[in-house]
């Protein structure tokens, strides 16, 4: 998508919309969750030797940080295939094929509507097409202008798009959090705290490598 795109996703961008709770987050959440009660009773365990304990904190934040890590590559599959999924549902013309008695002369009235949607340069005349459009009933030739629309950041046009098309909206808005998730800073800082977890104190000045060598000693791999 580009950089702006349209009133949805400059209201995200401002903190105007409240972007929904990912999956990936929920699951991250509830392994923190699991995470923290099992160091508590860890900690708790007052006839556990300290260097024992130790271990066993190392073994399970290996084992949390691996699981977080998943969770993330997850999301990131999963936010790649929905996008790909929600701009065919938006702009592609699948429906309107499979509804068309005749293949052949639905392909050339899309490359027409693509050809004439192309050839606009301003967004006064982009919506002036859009409106005769909308008015005759012309659905492919109304998807190929708001496709250019979107293209060419002609927020007005694209909105009066969206506005009679609730779905789309919806598909819209969804594109764009995953958009602003995956070509970002704040998207970034984002996805790089969902495979994050602190080290805990019996473990500070530790790296990642040596809690992992902690947690799975080499004589116990052989």
């Amino acid at each position: 998508m580009p950089t702006d795109h349209g009133k949805t996703m400059n209201d995200l961008i401002r903190g105007q919309h409240q972007q929904q709770t990912t999956t990936g987050q929920q699951k991250a959440d509830e392994i923190r969750s699991l995470y923290k009660q099992g160091l508590q009773q860890l900690r708790g365990a007052r006839n556990m030797h300290p260097e024992a304990r130790r271990v066993e904190i190392a073994r399970l934040h290996a084992t949390t940080q691996a699981a977080l890590r998943k969770v993330q590559q997850e999301q990131l599959q999963a936010d790649r295939e929905t996008f790909t999924k929600l701009e065919r549902q938006l702009w592609g013309y699948d429906d309107v094929r499979a509804l068309a008695p005749d293949r052949a002369t639905t392909d050339t009235a899309i490359r027409d509507a693509q050809d004439r949607a192309g050839r606009l340069k301003r967004p006064g005349d982009a919506a002036r097409a859009l409106a005769d459009a909308e008015q005759g009933g012309d659905k492919v030739l109304a998807r190929a202008i708001a496709k250019r629309a979107h293209d060419m950041d002609w927020d007005d046009v694209l909105g009066a798009y969206l506005s009679t098309r609730p779905t789309d909206n919806e598909r819209y808005q969804q594109a764009a959090e995953i958009h602003i998730r995956q070509h970002t800073t704040g998207g970034a800082i984002e996805h790089g705290f969902l495979g994050s977890l602190g080290t805990p104190e019996e473990l500070r000045g530790m790296s990642s490598k040596d809690i992992q060598a902690m947690a799975e000693p080499a004589d116990a791999a052989a």
